[in-house]
């Protein structure tokens, strides 16, 4: 078991937020194992896992204006819960939602219950001590973590953490551009190039959610392409 888990964990992929970060846990169901990888790393455990997937794997589109994670959510529907207290943040993360939901490929709507939610909006602190270059990076902003069966390409959860101490100091555009970022990740958008037009380039998201944005995730849920 040990050795499988070091092959599975060589095989992670690692997606970033906000200036980058996302996590993909892998997750299956029936007693298989979970995966998650936070920041390159990956763990797992055994343990059941209850999903909405069926057993027949999800249709993905081949080619997409920007990358994908090779994941989805088996409905257009989703429901996201607000951990954070900080009110910066929940603005931030408010404006995200409202974004993504103008794509009109999905409907994320707000409930009070955290155990039925599909992607949870908290804030954490991801301030790392190693050295890092000029600009910001995802680690120092925002991460998000994913739960997924590998059978069926379904997602089955979603985290998305914004560091408040971190983006304190910016202003509130901002904070909703990381945070439409970070839930790109949650929906299984994947970082894009630095020569692309994405807000999910990870060391340059003031474009927002951008055309070629809009186009994936029609694509990745309904098939229409803008």
């Amino acid at each position: 078991m040990k050795r499988l888990l070091l092959l599975l964990s060589v095989l992670a992929a690692v997606v970033g937020i906000g200036l980058p970060v996302n996590a993909d846990p892998i997750s299956s169901i029936n007693q298989s194992s979970i995966f998650s990888t936070e920041d390159g790393q990956m763990t797992g455990s055994n343990t059941a896992q209850a999903t909405r997937a069926g057993a027949r794997p999800l249709s993905l589109p081949s080619r997409t204006p920007t990358p994908i994670e090779g994941y989805r959510w088996p409905t257009r529907n989703l429901r996201i819960y607000m951990q954070t207290r900080d009110k910066a943040l929940q603005m931030a993360f408010r404006g995200a939602v409202r974004a993504w939901n103008n794509t009109g490929a999905v409907h994320i709507s707000w409930c009070r219950d955290e155990d039925r939610a599909d992607i949870i909006a908290q804030d954490g602190s991801l301030t790392s001590t190693a050295p890092t270059t000029v600009g910001y990076v995802s680690s120092q902003l925002g991460s998000t973590s994913t739960e997924y069966n590998p059978d069926t390409h379904a997602l089955i959860r979603a985290r998305s953490t914004l560091d408040a101490g971190q983006l304190d100091y910016t202003n509130r555009t901002f904070r909703t551009e990381i945070a439409e970022h970070e839930l790109g990740h949650a929906l299984g958008l994947a970082h894009a190039p630095e020569y692309m037009h994405s807000v999910m380039i990870p060391r340059n998201v003031k474009t927002g959610i951008t055309k070629d944005d809009r186009a994936t995730v029609r694509l990745l849920y309904d098939g229409h392409r803008e």
